[in-house]
């Protein structure tokens, strides 16, 4: 059920659309205000690459499953919020807990204020993004407006577990576990509904559940293909800390996938989304397997 799909499927194909139509988007963006991404950070910008590919192909299943045409402003929307959950995450993930919180000021200070002040050219290049996305979208309206602030309040608290890590160590180990998938489920599952809501001026209200459905188990298979990564740096997961990860990631999945083919309208929307969780859920266990033989900390690249 789940070997490795053929190369050059149509998946495949709009992959390697997309890689490009995302290059063109994001590079002059990355050139004129973080240079050093691309000059002396290669491996990350390629990386930031793929995930705004990825991103894009996403934003391309939740368009048509809301019913409208992923045209040209909307897969530069994809590629724009790609590269702004990349750079979002490196500064929760990559740089130390002072730079975590520091994130999370500087969030709150635009979602009260409207700006922050510019310390770097990496944080010049966030801003400029996501100005850029905001001004695509009424980010006012109440679905989108209410996507953002849930999934700024599950960075947030994200952060203040691994700024306080005893809170989570002092809970009984089933309340530990609940708090961890919930964490998960939260983070990714309200970020694809942030993408939605700059993708289409409405969804029907059955469908949001499945679509942040579709986002945590994103955030479910990142983190089970992260998971020596993870625990390397200290970084606790619901995935890396139950007794049998890979049999519980295949539960979920085989229960979201059958949610989402059922309750997802019948189309190529619906088709795309699985197909690409699908493949993701194959390569991540790849990842896994492979990070666990070899002992490799990361990747530089997703595939």
């Amino acid at each position: 059920m789940y070997a490795s799909q053929p190369l050059h499927t149509p998946l495949d194909q709009l992959f390697s659309f997309y890689r490009k139509q995302v290059v063109a988007c994001l590079k002059p963006l990355v050139v004129e205000y973080y240079p050093d991404l691309f000059n002396q950070r290669q491996d990350e910008y390629r990386k930031m690459m793929e995930l705004s590919a990825k991103m894009t192909v996403v934003g391309h299943a939740c368009a048509e499953i809301a019913g409208f045409p992923y045209d040209a402003r909307r897969q530069m929307i994809g590629s724009l919020f790609g590269s702004c959950c990349f750079l979002a995450d490196s500064f929760i993930d990559d740089f130390g807990l002072d730079v975590a919180n520091s994130y999370i000021d500087r969030m709150d200070a635009l979602l009260t204020k409207g700006w922050f002040e510019i310390r770097t050219d990496r944080e010049k290049l966030f801003y400029v993004i996501i100005a850029r996305l905001f001004a695509e979208r009424d980010v006012l309206d109440p679905q989108l407006r209410q996507a953002i602030l849930l999934l700024f309040q599950a960075q947030k608290r994200d952060v203040a577990f691994r700024s306080d890590p005893e809170s989570i160590r002092s809970l009984p180990r089933r309340e530990q576990l609940r708090v961890l998938r919930e964490s998960a489920r939260n983070r990714s599952g309200h970020a694809i509904l942030v993408l939605t809501g700059f993708l289409v001026p409405a969804v029907p209200l059955h469908y949001l559940s499945l679509i942040f459905l579709a986002g945590s188990l994103i955030m479910h298979i990142d983190d089970h293909g992260d998971c020596y990564s993870d625990l390397h740096y200290h970084r606790v997961t619901y995935l890396n800390q139950v007794a049998d990860p890979e049999r519980t990631l295949r539960r979920i999945f085989q229960g979201n996938i059958a949610r989402l083919r059922q309750g997802l309208p019948e189309g190529s929307g619906r088709d795309l989304l699985i197909a690409f969780l699908t493949k993701y859920f194959v390569t991540r266990l790849k990842k896994h397997r492979l990070q666990k033989t070899h002992r490799e900390l990361a990747w530089a690249v997703y595939d």
